[in-house]
């Protein structure tokens, strides 16, 4: 019910942006992104959009290979839509998807909960590590054209994205020399370890810890394996979103197509399911911003929505799929003790 309302709440604050924005740009855009979509353009988009999903699998598939598992890549992209479809309608549940990730990797491949949480979390540490890099480089590449508001929005910008990027550091400082997070962590708020580790669920938190740990090296040829297939999906979704901008017909210039990226990002940021008014507001803004038209930003938004919602759909038909096996063993493990 908590996530319920957290689910309202959000998605009224997002329509309501949404709404404003659309106010102001015109309602016809709307008609100009199903136009856009609806042809062989948008064609295009989806397909550049399931392979960029195929990329996060064979990383995937990567990390698990380093743990000593084989999981066929057509399985772990069920898994991958399944996760996706719930984190990208729940942004404000923490490890919305990832949860459902690990627990069917746990239940269907025998991976213990240590390896496929571990492998979860090195998927999503190295995949942050590049959404920032693209996010600060789109950043600094709209201050290159001498635009940027004044006030408590450029504040906002540069405090989130500097807090993140000084997290970030400090996380590669600390795991490329081995050391544990999670005990400097427990003594700096004052906390003994013994009281965590004492307990099953503390024992599984530090295995997976180590794991993480044991992936992270320089010296690991899978590590810049991994990192090099999470740069090519971040390197893909730049050239999407170029891709668009192209599409509406203006062209492509590589600073401004990373200013519009990188303000895609910052407004994945907000909790808003599909990032609805978070994408519209920062694409018409930046759109403006570089000569392009606020119009045409509000297309680019709702074109690469579309995108995401079509796997989105895809994820959540899995997701009742593999819900309905999971019920079914249950209800036959259930038969058979009774059988007993």
């Amino acid at each position: 019910m908590k996530n319920l309302f957290k689910l309202l709440i959000a998605s009224g604050i997002g329509l309501l942006i949404f709404l404003f924005v659309m106010q102001i740009v015109g309602w016809g855009k709307i008609n100009e992104a199903i136009v856009l979509f609806s042809g062989f353009k948008g064609l295009a988009i989806v397909l550049l959009t399931f392979f960029i999903a195929i990329i996060s699998c064979l990383n995937w598939k990567l990390i698990l290979q380093s743990q000593g598992f084989n999981v066929p890549v057509k399985e772990l992209i069920k898994l991958w839509l399944a996760g996706f479809s719930v984190s990208y309608l729940t942004p404000f549940t923490l490890l919305g998807g990832e949860a459902l990730q690990i627990y069917f990797l746990n239940k269907k491949f025998n991976i213990s909960w240590e390896k496929s949480t571990a492998s979860v979390i090195i998927r999503k540490i190295l995949s942050a590590t590049f959404f920032l890099l693209f996010l600060v480089t789109g950043v600094l590449s709209f201050c290159f054209y001498g635009y940027f508001p004044q006030g408590t929005i450029i504040w906002l910008v540069f405090l989130v994205i500097g807090g993140l990027v000084g997290a970030l550091l400090f996380f590669y400082f600390k795991i490329l020399n081995k050391e544990s997070i999670l005990r400097w962590l427990l003594k700096f708020i004052g906390i003994k370890e013994e009281k965590i580790e004492g307990h099953k669920n503390g024992k599984i938190i530090f295995n997976t810890e180590k794991e993480i740990i044991e992936f992270f090296s320089s010296k690991s040829k899978i590590f810049w394996k991994s990192s090099m297939l999470v740069f090519l999906r971040y390197f893909l979704l730049f050239f999407r979103a170029g891709l668009i901008i192209f599409f509406l017909g203006e062209g492509i210039e590589v600073l401004k197509v990373l200013s519009v990226y990188g303000f895609t990002n910052f407004a994945l940021m907000f909790p808003f399911p599909a990032g609805i008014g978070s994408i519209e507001a920062a694409s018409a803004f930046t759109f403006n911003a570089l000569g392009m038209g606020a119009g045409n930003g509000t297309i680019y938004a709702m074109t690469l929505r579309a995108a995401d919602l079509f796997l989105c759909l895809l994820g959540i038909a899995i997701c009742i799929k593999l819900g309905l096996n999971l019920a079914e063993k249950k209800l036959l493990n259930f038969a058979d003790k009774l059988k007993r």
